[in-house]
């Protein structure tokens, strides 16, 4: 059985994207967030029919405020944990619990993932003990696992930091377990990441590709052609 965990924060001005609250607004941060999963909702509609979709979400009491946009068809659940690493845990262990044997997490952060990207991680994880999907920051936006590995998720994995790939990889090897990297993208956490989507966006849109368009339209909103070139230029 297979299952794909969407694991991201309620979109709450100020709680969310705060990275990107040096060229937008609290509000406008959780505004650009809603846009994600709103365009992640478009991806999963085109896998839905072979995966199990799951959302798991923090804080727990604000989940009224995103329960009217998630689709019927997502089941969530609240996150628990101390840290990011716990809360990844946790997430996987609910589902094996679920009798779940492939199981991906992804984050929010992408909303120009394809449908492909998410396929094509569940057929390494086929051939593979661990599945993740590097970020250009040296993170990782995606990881599959078939067991419930603890120590890949441990407290010495500094999460946010740009080793966290690499000391994921490094534990993998240590536990004998066969690791499989898949496409590299990148997540928008940062003004660059930001201004590095909106150019990609404008100018490099693949015929056949799930256009994230809640995300371009919103930032289209924002911002006009000139602040678009300016604001990339100082990155």
């Amino acid at each position: 059985m297979k299952a794909l965990i969407l694991m991201t924060r309620v979109p709450i001005p100020g709680r969310t994207k705060t990275r990107l609250m040096k060229v937008l607004s609290g509000e406008e941060c959780a505004n650009l967030h809603k846009c994600f999963l709103l365009d992640l909702f478009n991806v999963f509609e085109y896998i839905k029919d072979d995966i199990d979709i799951f959302l798991t979400y923090t804080p727990e009491k604000s989940f009224k405020l995103m329960e009217d946009f998630i689709p019927d068809y997502i089941q969530c659940f609240p996150q628990w944990g101390k840290d990011l690493g716990e809360k990844m845990f946790n997430a996987f262990q609910y589902l094996f619990n679920k009798g779940y044997s492939e199981i991906i997490l992804m984050g929010a952060d992408i909303p120009s993932i394809q449908p492909y990207d998410i396929r094509v991680s569940f057929m390494a994880l086929g051939n593979n003990d661990i599945v993740l999907g590097p970020t250009v920051d040296g993170g990782y936006y995606l990881i599959g696992i078939h067991r419930p590995h603890k120590d890949l998720f441990q407290n010495k994995v500094k999460w946010g930091n740009k080793s966290v790939l690499e000391g994921t990889i490094d534990i993998a090897n240590g536990l004998g377990l066969k690791t499989k990297l898949v496409s590299k993208l990148r997540d928008i956490d940062t003004k660059e990441d930001l201004f590095n989507f909106i150019m990609k966006s404008k100018y490099k849109l693949e015929d056949g590709n799930v256009i994230p368009y809640n995300t371009i339209n919103y930032i289209n909103s924002l911002w006009s052609d000139k602040q678009y070139v300016e604001g990339y230029s100082k990155v």
